[in-house]
């Protein structure tokens, strides 16, 4: 069990950390490049944050032996921290409607597209990395919390592929519409 537990941490760090630098580097490209999109992105990537840190504790909690309030282990709490990321995923929705609603009044020119691109590129690369190799470990070591933030970072693979497509049109286009 120790090996084991030793494991889904390991990666479930790992998710932490993926998250929280592309944060910083959609954040970044966000602010210079006046997009919404990547802004969106960014939100929706601190959902991810909240849902990898939600996945580490649960795993972390698990771990635990039996106990006379918990005879059977504590290892059901890594399918509550599921139920918690599918609601994150609402609330980043949410948050994005609201950021895309402010532009809508107040469209801006998109600016570093270049840099812009990259980011999502790579975002989008590194959550596929990241999302296979945690629903990797989430299948061998049975758990439910690397399972549920590996599909949460599987669906950002394809909105940020999206928002780069829709960043690389507008760029080859010249056409302003809300990005």
């Amino acid at each position: 069990m120790v090996g084991s537990w030793d494991k889904k941490i390991k990666f479930a760090l790992l998710s932490i950390v993926s998250n929280a630098t592309l944060i910083i580097f959609k954040v970044i490209a966000g602010i210079l490049s006046g997009s919404v999109s990547i802004i969106s992105e960014a939100i929706h990537s601190g959902m991810d944050l909240v849902a990898s840190l939600i996945a580490f504790f649960s795993v972390r909690q698990s771990a635990k032996p039996a106990d006379r309030q918990h005879p059977y282990g504590h290892g059901k709490i890594e399918h509550l921290s599921g139920i918690a990321e599918g609601l994150l995923i609402f609330i980043a929705a949410a948050m994005i409607l609201m950021e895309a609603t402010k532009k809508i009044y107040e469209p801006i020119q998109l600016e570093h597209a270049n840099l812009a691109i990259a980011v999502m590129l790579g975002a989008s690369l590194v959550n596929l990395l990241v999302s296979r190799k945690l629903y990797k470990v989430a299948r061998e070591e049975d758990s439910m919390a690397l399972e549920a933030d590996a599909l949460h970072l599987k669906t950002d693979v394809y909105t940020s592929l999206g928002v780069a497509v829709g960043l690389v049109l507008i760029k080859l286009t010249g056409l302003l519409i809300l990005v």
